[in-house]
């Protein structure tokens, strides 16, 4: 095969992977959970950017349910739902605590989702607050333990989208305290 000719293919499995891991709602790292195969090469692969060997194709083809020429084909392939494909139905069951694994449950780990559907809601930040007093009520009362870092680039995200003020309480630029937008 030459060297067009690889890239092409190696094209044409990264649309049908991302296709598939799409209809199933299965995430890369889901995948690789349930195939072993690491996650850095599915991403690789899913990118377009690496060749796939037959083992590998069977490992994917195996675990939607599907022939593994099916993997090497230019034409998308369409899923049954996939609570009628065995393997996808149990990899649910057997995962349902795993929100990295599947696509539309990523987030909730992250200190995104989290202010946003567990402290804004309570109405937490009806009184200003600084990211140094929100980490330490996290940590406290939700034993989540997200950096002051982390903390501060969300809910400086929350105010420049208009969902919370900001002050500064020193005068330095070094302290800010948040609040909901009245």
């Amino acid at each position: 095969m030459t060297k067009e000719n690889e890239h092409l293919s190696a094209e044409l499995v990264g649309k049908q992977l991302a296709s598939l891991l799409d209809q199933s709602g299965i995430s890369v790292t889901g995948l690789a959970s349930a195939t072993e195969i690491s996650v850095n090469h599915l991403r690789t692969i899913k990118n377009g950017k690496a060749s796939i060997s037959s083992k590998t194709a069977g490992k994917i083809a195996k675990f939607f349910g599907v022939e593994i020429d099916v993997i090497f084909s230019a034409k998308l392939f369409k899923l049954k739902k996939w609570e009628m494909i065995e393997t996808i139905k149990n990899f649910y069951d057997e995962n349902v605590n795993n929100p990295q694994f599947f696509i539309a449950r990523q987030g909730e780990e992250s200190i995104a989702y989290f202010i946003k559907k567990e402290l804004i809601p309570t109405m937490f930040f009806a009184e200003h607050r600084e990211v140094n007093y929100v980490r330490k009520y996290i940590k406290k009362e939700y034993k989540r333990d997200f950096s002051s870092k982390e903390i501060s680039r969300q809910l400086n995200r929350l105010t420049e989208s208009g969902v919370l003020s900001k002050k500064d309480k020193t005068g330095n630029k070094s302290i800010y305290l948040y609040k909901i937008k009245s």
